[in-house]
């Protein structure tokens, strides 16, 4: 790009703000993935706890296949800060490419320099969440989250970064070629055959990064079938999933009940941060 070019592309943003047009995009230190599936119940108090973040991100908020009335609901997300967008493929060969679609759509949508991916049941636990991610993510350390949950039968998924709450360096990550995708895992000729939850939404990832030499730097453990809290998350595991596929059973009751103390929690702790925000802290 010339030197002309770019003047041409600052006046042409300068216009835009004149015009009202507001913060663009690109103007976010980081852009916020979160691929969704029939839980609008999570997403005002997560979009609140992400608004009040000390880096607050641009939001794309991804949805993969709920039903109409849900879809209304996330019309109504739609702001300045957030894009509301829709995938509608009529089937996957694999449970999880739904959400490694919704994870390379995000990437491709991604105009900021930093991607955070989390999902619509992980409710931050401190307000500098992303100022601290930000600071451990760079160009020699480009991939910074939680390890994977455990799997039976196979150690693949020991060091592998999950999705659960990570930040990206996007420059670094394009530069080598590195997407979610499914196809392009089976395409390898290198995928392992499917377990019992493996390989899952990680893999396809995980596979073309070692491959470019990048190595996640991990800063906590993922679990299962439980609550995960510590200091940076609160993570109602698994509510999508236990929604999917397991509606009406006592594991489902379990994770309502685990999902109504960690709303409860989220809120107690919005309402807390939109104070300290008003107070200038």
């Amino acid at each position: 790009m010339t030197a002309n070019n770019l003047i041409t592309v600052a006046q042409a943003r300068s216009a835009l703000a004149k015009r009202g047009v507001g913060r663009r995009p690109w103007d976010y230190a980081v852009a916020a993935a979160l691929p969704h599936y029939e839980t609008p119940e999570t997403l005002p108090v997560l979009l609140d706890l992400l608004r009040l973040q000390t880096v607050p991100p641009y939001v794309l908020l991804i949805d993969t296949g709920s039903c109409g009335q849900t879809v209304r609901e996330l019309e109504r997300l739609r702001a300045e800060d957030c894009e509301v967008h829709y995938l509608r493929a009529r089937a996957y060969r694999h449970p999880s490419a739904s959400v490694t679609t919704a994870l390379d759509l995000a990437m491709a949508l991604c105009r900021s320099e930093y991607l955070f991916l989390t999902h619509t049941d992980v409710f931050p636990a401190r307000r500098d969440l992303l100022e601290w991610l930000l600071a451990l993510c760079r160009p020699d350390q480009p991939v910074v989250g939680y390890e994977m949950s455990p799997r039976p039968g196979t150690n693949g998924w020991r060091n592998v970064v999950s999705h659960t709450c990570t930040m990206l360096h996007m420059p670094t990550l394009r530069r080598a070629g590195v997407s979610w995708s499914f196809e392009r895992y089976w395409e390898s000729g290198a995928a392992e055959p499917q377990g019992e939850g493996y390989p899952d939404t990680e893999q396809p990832f995980d596979r073309c990064i070692r491959e470019a030499g990048i190595f996640p730097y991990l800063i906590g453990h993922d679990t299962n079938r439980e609550r995960l809290t510590d200091a940076n998350i609160d993570h109602a595991r698994s509510w999508t999933g236990l929604k999917r596929h397991f509606h009406g059973t006592t594991e489902a009751a379990r994770g309502y009940a685990q999902l109504h103390w960690a709303l409860t929690a989220a809120k107690e702790r919005a309402a807390r941060w939109r104070k300290e925000a008003s107070d200038g802290r």
